[in-house]
C-alpha cells in the first residue's frame, strides 16, 4: 500500500534554454515514473511552470510532456495537488478539468499520517506590501480579461522578459530562512505541525519540538523533494 507522500516545488518549466528546459523536464519525469506504485499524493508547492495563463481556446505548450506524465500518475491512483506560485499565479480549469490536477489556494492545510501539513509558496512572506498589491491586481478579473486580449505569443514574451530578471531567491541569503522559520512558528501548534514552503531554491530542514520546518529547494539546480513517511518529513535529492 502507497504510504509516502512527495512535495516539489520551483520547477519552473520554460526556464531557460530549449535544452536546459528538456533536461530538466526529462529528470522530472523520470521521478514522475518512480511513484505510480509509492506515492500517498503528490503535493506541488507553487511554479510549476516558468510561466502559465489559460486562453479561452489556448494554453502554453511548455511542459506538455510533464502534464502527460501526472496525467497518467493521476489515472493510476496518485492525487497531484498543486498551490500556485508568484510565476503560476493563474492555474486554471485546464489543469483541473483536463488533466485531473487539485488546485488548492496558498496556505492550504492538508492532512496524511497524523500529520497537519500548511503548504504555502512562501513569496509573500519576503515581498513587501507593494509586491502583495501587484500581486492583487494581477489576480484581479479585470487584469486578466485585459491579458486575455494579448495574442499568446506576446503575453508568453512578456512573462519570460520579466522572469529572466534575477530572482528574490538567489539573492537572498541566512535571513531569509530565518524569516521562515520565525513564520513556521507561529503556525504550529493551532494550524499545523508541518510548515512546507518553496520560493527560495534552497532545500532546508528545521525539525525542533515545536514542529518541523521545510522549505523545498527546485528543480532547477538543487533537484530536491520531500517524502513523508511514517509521519516524519526528509528533505532529498533526486538522482538520475
Amino acid at each position: 500500500m502507497p504510504n509516502r507522500v512527495y512535495f516539489i516545488s520551483d520547477v519552473h518549466i520554460g526556464w531557460g534554454s530549449a535544452r536546459e528546459d528538456r533536461d530538466r523536464q526529462d529528470r522530472l519525469i523520470a521521478f514522475l515514473r518512480t511513484l505510480g506504485g509509492d506515492a500517498e499524493a503528490l503535493y506541488v508547492v507553487g511554479d510549476l511552470f516558468d510561466f502559465w495563463f489559460e486562453y479561452r481556446s489556448v494554453v502554453p505548450r511548455a511542459g506538455a510532456r510533464v502534464l502527460f506524465e501526472l496525467y497518467h500518475l493521476i489515472q493510476a491512483g496518485v492525487p497531484v495537488v498543486c498551490i500556485p506560485g508568484n510565476h503560476d499565479l493563474w492555474l486554471g480549469a485546464f489543469l483541473s478539468k483536463e488533466v485531473g490536477i487539485t488546485l488548492l489556494p496558498n496556505r492550504s492545510v492538508v492532512h496524511h499520517q497524523g500529520v497537519r501539513i500548511c503548504l504555502d509558496h512562501g513569496d509573500d512572506l519576503i515581498g513587501g506590501p507593494l509586491y502583495r498589491l501587484v500581486k492583487k491586481i494581477l489576480l484581479h478579473p479585470t487584469c486578466i480579461a485585459l491579458f486575455r486580449l494579448l495574442h499568446p505569443d506576446l503575453g508568453a514574451l512578456l512573462a519570460r522578459m520579466v522572469s529572466n530578471r534575477p530572482t528574490l531567491g538567489a539573492a537572498l541569503g541566512s535571513h531569509t530562512v530565518e524569516a521562515y522559520d520565525r513564520e513556521a512558528h507561529r503556525r504550529f501548534g493551532a494550524e499545523a505541525d508541518v510548515v512546507v514552503f518553496g520560493h527560495l531554491h534552497r532545500p532546508v530542514l528545521c525539525r525542533d519540538e515545536a514542529g518541523t520546518l521545510v522549505i523545498l529547494g527546485d528543480w532547477i539546480k538543487h533537484f530536491s523533494y520531500a517524502v513523508l513517511e511514517g509521519g516524519e518529513m526528509e528533505v532529498k535529492r533526486w538522482e538520475t
